[in-house]
């Protein structure tokens, strides 16, 4: 059986996915949010906060997913990941039927890859990496445990992706590029310069928030 963390609107994403596996029972879904309790997404309930975790793994829970994305910070995946793993639980992978995932690449644990999506040859996606709708990762792209690619967002050829950071949505990471861990790259950014870690980089090119109006 499989617990979900978090029942905002990606849950009911990855849920979609989820629900089509015959062999796959949900048993409903942990959110902080007191507002949620009691409420249910795609018809799956929405248990109470994520203390009830050993309650649930009482009754037979073995594996877990993450129903959360992020807006920039990635913080909170991880650290709900890690609560996952800590409890003993395994990480479930969330592969949409409708994505292209070579043979060639290498997926790590906890993955979710969504509709749309490409990962081409020759890439390495790490632990709970999200690759949201129709984003691409190109051939030999390293992306880190915990990266967030956003709806639309490409890393072309030879890109890597630090643990933690996150590449907002219609990004675009030139090839060979590095972005460190931790750092932010907006929304519809094109990124040709190498970003450091824990920076945040905006505009086309791609230059720190801020460096825009210093000019």
């Amino acid at each position: 059986m499989t617990v979900g963390f978090g029942a905002g609107g990606h849950a009911k994403v990855v849920l979609d996915v989820l629900m089509a596996c015959a062999d796959r029972r949900i048993i409903g879904l942990l959110d902080n949010d007191a507002r949620l309790h009691g409420t249910t997404c795609l018809g799956v309930p929405v248990l109470g906060a994520d203390d009830l975790i050993s309650s649930v793994i009482a009754q037979g829970v073995t594996d877990f997913f993450l129903g959360i994305g992020s807006v920039s910070s990635t913080e909170r995946r991880q650290r709900l990941y890690e609560f996952g793993l800590s409890h003993g639980l395994v990480p479930v992978s969330t592969l949409h039927p409708s994505a292209i995932v070579s043979s060639r690449a290498v997926i790590g644990s906890g993955v979710t890859v969504l509709a749309g999506a490409i990962i081409n040859a020759g890439a390495l996606l790490g632990a709970n990496v999200l690759i949201n709708t129709a984003g691409v990762v190109e051939h030999d792209c390293v992306v880190g445990d915990h990266v967030h690619l956003a709806s639309g967002a490409i890393l072309l050829g030879g890109v890597r992706v630090d643990a933690g950071a996150h590449v907002g949505s219609g990004a675009t990471v030139r090839q060979g590029i590095a972005v460190g861990a931790g750092a932010i790259v907006g929304a519809g950014a094109v990124v040709v310069a190498d970003v450091p870690p824990g920076e945040t980089v905006v505009g086309v090119p791609a230059r720190p928030l801020g460096a825009r109006r210093r000019m």
